[in-house]
């Protein structure tokens, strides 16, 4: 087959950009051709990938610069084409197949716009160019004819879409990322203790990590706050953040009086090898379409407690192998459901149970039901939609 992917960043790392570059290795190794449309290409992606640049010639202008990305990601695939499935990952509005990893743009303004003080700027966001824009490519990507196969990342999702769009059940299919159980593996505990050490840490604290990119809407605040009631017990955050707003929530930690005991270490190319030393993870996410983070930390054998607003929360099983809490900004709330868990047998025994569950997700399984939707569609010869 003659697969393009349209997304605004090529990447192996991220929620969905990690994701799509899975999902491309695995049909390259199989024998298929490849093509990604993209804004940026990082250094790790596949060299077998064919890469298409797609120009953002206005960078300050958000709504030209979505609405751009849309028209020319379809010019360019015409071009570059004919292909057999155009499978898209990004804001954009026809394609065969799209992975919706984000969720509807009604459901993320109520975790993020309508947190905003009342006031002229949250009225203004909310009819900004910018959100007009992507509202009207979600409706256009969601009207039949523009998408032969909805793929939501999660339960969470795919009812956000049932419910916004008016689809058929059999229209959106939940199909959850996989995990590289490989790269996320349990560590031992001379790895433990190692990464102990090289934090300056007693061999025998309590550790928590935190992973994601954009610590606020992940919930940074309610993991410093968490610290503040777990005496004792050192946070790990790991993950891409602009150096501003890494400064802020740095100072943050001071101000809760757990700086010391905060440990900022950015972007890792080895995110597994600090998890699988942690005693579990803490995922406050205000709102996540699934939370990669979670999947891998259970990979790990690690207990993960999680944001009922997060996707992941469907796979965490309450009180085994994690726990969920209501409210994301429940720092108390997060800190008793994990306190369980810093106990050494507890939280041995959850990281059986998570690493159990995360071998249900292999990339292979992910992989198998991408190209089996591809498959269903080739041989359905139902028409594509318009380029």
């Amino acid at each position: 087959m003659r697969i393009a992917f349209t997304l605004t960043r090529a990447s192996d790392v991220g929620g969905v950009e990690r994701q799509a570059h899975s999902v491309a290795q695995a049909l390259l190794d199989a024998g298929h051709e490849v093509h990604f449309f993209a804004q940026k290409r990082d250094a790790g992606v596949d060299e077998r990938i064919v890469f298409h640049r797609i120009p953002n010639p206005v960078k300050p202008l958000r709504a030209t610069k979505v609405w751009l990305f849309d028209r020319m990601c379809q010019r360019a695939v015409r071009r570059a084409g004919p292909f057999d499935l155009v499978h898209g990952f990004a804001k954009t509005s026809r394609q065969d197949v799209y992975y919706d990893g984000s969720g509807c743009l009604a459901d993320f303004q109520r975790y993020s716009i309508d947190r905003m003080p009342a006031g002229w700027r949250r009225s203004w966001r909310r009819i900004s160019p910018h959100q007009r824009v992507v509202a009207a490519i979600e409706r256009r990507r969601y009207t039949r004819g523009n998408f032969r196969r909805i793929l939501a990342i999660s339960e969470l999702v795919r009812g956000q879409i049932l419910s916004r769009h008016g689809l058929d059940q059999d229209e959106v299919e939940t199909l959850y990322p996989g995990v590289d159980l490989e790269r996320f593996r349990p560590g031992s505990e001379a790895s433990r203790r190692e990464v102990r050490r090289e934090l300056g840490i007693p061999e025998d604290a309590p550790l928590l990590a935190f992973l994601g990119s954009d610590y606020r809407r992940k919930g940074l605040s309610t993991f410093l706050k968490s610290l503040t009631v777990l005496e004792g017990t050192h946070g790990l955050v790991i993950g891409r953040e602009k150096p501003a707003r890494q400064r802020f929530f740095a100072e943050q930690a001071q101000a809760f009086g757990v700086g010391w005991r905060s440990h900022f270490l950015g972007l890792q190319p080895d995110p597994g090898r600090w998890l699988a030393a942690a005693d579990a993870l803490l995922f406050p996410s205000h709102f996540d379409a699934f939370g990669s983070a979670v999947l891998e930390a259970l990979a790990c054998g690690i207990p993960a407690v999680v944001s009922l607003n997060a996707g992941a929360a469907e796979l965490v099983a309450d009180g085994k192998a994690g726990a969920v809490v209501a409210d994301s900004t429940d720092a108390q709330a997060f800190a008793r459901a994990v306190q369980p868990f810093l106990e050494p047998e507890r939280r041995i025994e959850a990281g059986f149970l998570a690493r159990q569950e995360a071998e249900k997700h292999p990339w292979s399984r992910h992989v198998k039901r991408v190209v089996r939707v591809y498959e269903e569609l080739l041989a359905d010869g139902g028409e594509a939609p318009r380029r």
